[in-house]
């Protein structure tokens, strides 16, 4: 999971999801840090969400505006797996970035947005 070694607790970016959204409830822990195989990631901890019939698609946002993000791509199987990671791609800047922005891959609507 996330290699928090080394880092300065106060620094760990980081949000406590338990939220219910268009029918659907998403739970769980969201940490942007560092991957010891892949560099920075965003890391989903005891997250699941349930209810929901679509794919997600994960964003991370400035201010929640996805014209102003990365698309770090699906959430593949998000109701099976609690612990899971998406990396982002080596040599981002994250500092502008401060939300993460679920949307549904088929209309492309904002499902849930997530304050770091």
């Amino acid at each position: 999971m996330a290699d928090m070694s080394g880092q300065d607790p106060s620094e760990i970016i980081m949000a406590t999801v338990d939220e219910e959204r268009k029918g659907a409830t998403f739970s769980g822990t969201v940490i942007l840090g560092i991957d010891p195989d892949a560099g920075e990631a965003l890391f989903f901890r005891d997250f699941l969400i349930e209810d929901y019939k679509g794919e997600l698609t994960a964003y991370l946002a400035t201010d929640g505006d996805i014209t102003k993000s990365i698309d770090l791509g699906e959430l593949d199987d998000h109701n099976k797996s609690h612990i899971f990671s998406l990396p982002i791609p080596l040599g981002t800047d994250t500092s502008p970035y401060n939300t993460v922005v679920l949307s549904d891959k088929k209309s492309k609507k904002k499902i849930l947005t997530i304050n770091l």
